[in-house]
């Protein structure tokens, strides 16, 4: 079963420790990063991802802030351990952060991710993700509608 958990003082340094494959390198900022970073924006949601007790990656999602919008939210990292890829932790720790961004109000979810990363582009299409374009820094951004 996954579950998503906060990031906490008890759990942030083993999300710091867990790890890409080489080959995956470049698609998303460490997971040391986006927890410093959640320091300085309030409005970060961390979760760390759990399936059957066992940490398996870190997850990521916030509001539009600029401008300030509470109903587009965007999941900005979804990373799973190189030891835990490949067995559908990802995709069900999307279906639940989709269904917590829901219960805040948002009417509309955005991802994105690099054009050479074919995985993620699977997934999200499978999760009723559409392409909506480029990002200002070239990756390709996605938009899924809620109810």
């Amino acid at each position: 079963m996954v579950t998503l958990e906060a990031v906490t003082r008890d759990n942030w340094y083993a999300c710091s420790q867990l790890q890409l494959r080489d080959s995956q390198q470049g698609n998303v900022a460490s997971n040391a990063f986006t927890i410093a970073e959640s320091k300085f924006e309030s409005h970060y949601h961390l979760r760390a991802i759990y399936a059957d007790g066992t940490l398996t990656g870190l997850l990521a999602y916030c509001h539009e802030d600029d401008p300030l919008d509470y109903e587009l939210y965007w999941i900005f990292r979804l990373m799973i351990d190189k030891q835990h890829q490949r067995k559908g932790i990802g995709r069900e720790a999307m279906k639940l952060a989709i269904a917590e961004i829901e219960s805040l109000g948002a009417k509309r979810v955005r991802t994105m991710h690099k054009p050479t990363n074919t995985a993620a582009a699977a997934l999200y299409q499978t999760l009723g993700f559409h392409n909506i374009g480029f990002h200002d820094d070239g990756d390709v951004l996605l938009e899924r509608s809620l109810a």
